[in-house]
């Protein structure tokens, strides 16, 4: 093979993982909603609970919260007329926060009925969880601000287990709002800007 060959398989297989890794973050950025849906998922958590104390408000909200996401999740795909293939870099992405949700589902359970379980704890743990997710995904795909949201959430995993109760949970708030909140609809923007630069030049 001679070195023009080579040199021409080479940037081939840089723009082929380029465009893998624009498929990923585009990915994600469809997926911005889901950031804003499960901040306020959250919120409505943390509300119930501070507001009636029923210790089993953070387990009937995210099981339901799963299941609502879920659904519109799968109406989406199905009122799409064409469904764009599931890519490599989507399957790793969705892998990742799926092996997160799983983790989280059975840790917080188990830690509340054993008995173990405190507020700082509790958040320590959520928070370090996100920013793994977080973190991972944005690596995965080369997004600075869905990496500048993981450490946040480390940020906010190291305040739970030193400050007062007052303070994680101020912490905690602010991080949700950073992170889902005001990245989801970062996301939302950055799809949506996509989507009117390809209807202009279509």
């Amino acid at each position: 093979m001679t070195a023009n060959a080579e040199e021409l398989e080479l940037k081939d297989r840089l723009s082929l993982i380029e465009s893998m890794i624009a498929e990923g973050r585009r990915t994600t950025e469809s997926y911005g909603w889901t950031f804003v849906f499960w901040g306020l998922a959250y919120y409505v958590a943390i509300a119930w609970t501070a507001l009636y104390h029923w210790p089993w408000a953070w387990l009937v909200t995210m099981a339901s919260a799963w299941v609502v996401c879920w659904a519109i999740i799968q109406r989406q795909h199905k009122n799409q007329r064409q469904r764009r293939p599931g890519t490599t870099m989507g399957r790793a992405i969705f892998s990742v926060w799926i092996a997160m949700g799983v983790s989280l589902s059975l840790l917080l359970p188990a830690l509340g009925f054993s008995g173990r379980f405190n507020q700082h704890i509790f958040i320590a743990v959520v928070a370090a969880m996100m920013g793994f997710a977080n973190g991972a995904s944005g690596m995965i795909i080369r997004w600075k601000a869905q990496i500048a949201t993981a450490f946040v959430w480390w940020a906010a995993t190291v305040a739970a287990c030193f400050g007062s109760d007052g303070q994680c949970t101020i912490v905690f708030l602010a991080a949700i709002f950073l992170c889902q909140i005001v990245f989801g609809i970062y996301a939302m923007n950055c799809e949506a800007r996509v989507r009117r630069l390809e209807a202009s030049h279509a």
